[in-house]
């Protein structure tokens, strides 16, 4: 999988006939998130890809490394000496100069752009269909039946339901048993709900490659929270015509300290504060227009090792600061949006 043009792999205008069936999409960095972000993450990573290979379903993992510490050995190293079977398969992985980060944000409270961190993974996907998902979140059987059914459609936008995990719950050797045990639940069991099928997006959203990129991925012009990205994207989906529907089954996402799941009123009347941003805003109201240039598209990269490649940092790739042009509101009627058109806001 060598680098076309010398800026990674992914960059084909179209999948070619070798490329997998599905790109799993992942962000992190080796900052103790949540108290126990490696251990959690290689645990699902070993996981979903034991999982992925026992039912023989072509698959590769691009991750995004997103602003390192400079503290602090990347994540790549680690993940790579913890989970062998990701440096045995096809696996793409991307560190994003810290810079970008500074260079981006307009919220100096937002430590991560998750999504625009995503975006650069979902730039350089090469699978026929990309799932953008989380490092704490375990495929469930049928997702994983779907994937192996090899029945998927263009022009769909596919979700499942997150299932959270009590955190007391033992996952240190986990088996099916474990996972859907409702004893570890945390909560009712979710339910998704037309025509948005939203609630905790961020954990699965799975498209086509080809129609991922014509929607320009998630909304990189709303930079002042990230919480809401990811239901903006359910809107831009429904406004460009994409149908959204349920796969059929849950995801299992691992419940830890400081997540919004678990404190989601923790900043209220002070959301100014909230190191997720004012949740208030108007997510499920507006669309968006992102520019050609998408995903870091312009950044220069280097190659670290055959599986890794470096985001080096130019103001050639850093998108204008405000660009309120490319915020709409999608033009609606009875019975839904009209695909394909929008008005200024």
């Amino acid at each position: 999988m060598p680098p076309p043009e010398g800026r990674g792999p992914g960059f084909a205008d179209a999948a070619t006939p070798s490329a997998p069936l599905i790109s799993l999409v992942l962000t992190g960095r080796n900052d103790a998130y949540g108290g126990d972000f490696n251990t959690r993450f290689f645990r699902t990573l070993q996981f979903n890809i034991a999982q992925l290979s026992a039912r023989r379903i072509p698959f590769e993992i691009v991750f995004v490394e997103w602003a390192p510490p400079a503290d602090r050995p990347w994540l790549y190293t680690q993940a790579i000496a913890a989970v062998p079977a990701l440096a045995a398969g096809r696996c793409a992985w991307y560190v994003v100069d810290p810079q970008y980060q500074r260079a981006l944000s307009l919220n100096p409270r937002l430590e991560y752009l998750e999504f625009l961190a995503k975006n650069v993974g979902v730039r350089r996907a090469s699978g026929r269909f990309v799932l953008t998902s989380n490092c704490d979140v375990y495929l469930g059987r049928e997702v994983l039946d779907a994937f192996e059914r090899d029945t998927l459609q263009p022009g769909v936008l596919y979700r499942a339901a997150r299932q959270d995990l009590k955190l007391a719950s033992d996952l240190s050797s986990l088996d099916w048993d474990v996972l859907e045990d409702p004893r570890n639940f945390a909560g009712p069991v979710q339910r998704l709900k037309p025509p948005l099928m939203g609630s905790a997006t961020g954990d699965f959203v799975l498209i086509d490659r080809a129609t991922f990129h014509a929607i320009g991925g998630f909304n990189e012009i709303y930079r002042v929270a990230r919480i809401g990205i990811d239901r903006n994207v359910l809107v831009k989906a429904l406004s460009s015509g994409l149908r959204i529907e349920d796969i059929g089954g849950p995801v299992y996402h691992v419940n830890h300290v400081g997540s919004y799941r678990l404190q989601p009123d923790a900043y209220a009347g002070r959301e100014d504060q909230a190191p997720w941003g004012d949740r208030r805003w108007h997510q499920g109201g507006v669309s968006y227009v992102n520019p050609p240039t998408w995903g870091l598209a312009e950044a220069p990269v280097r190659q670290h090792d055959e599986r890794c490649w470096y985001l080096d940092f130019s103001w050639a790739a850093v998108p204008p600061l405000v660009d309120l042009r490319r915020v709409v509101l999608p033009v609606a009627r009875r019975g839904g949006p009209v695909p394909g058109r929008y008005r200024k806001r």
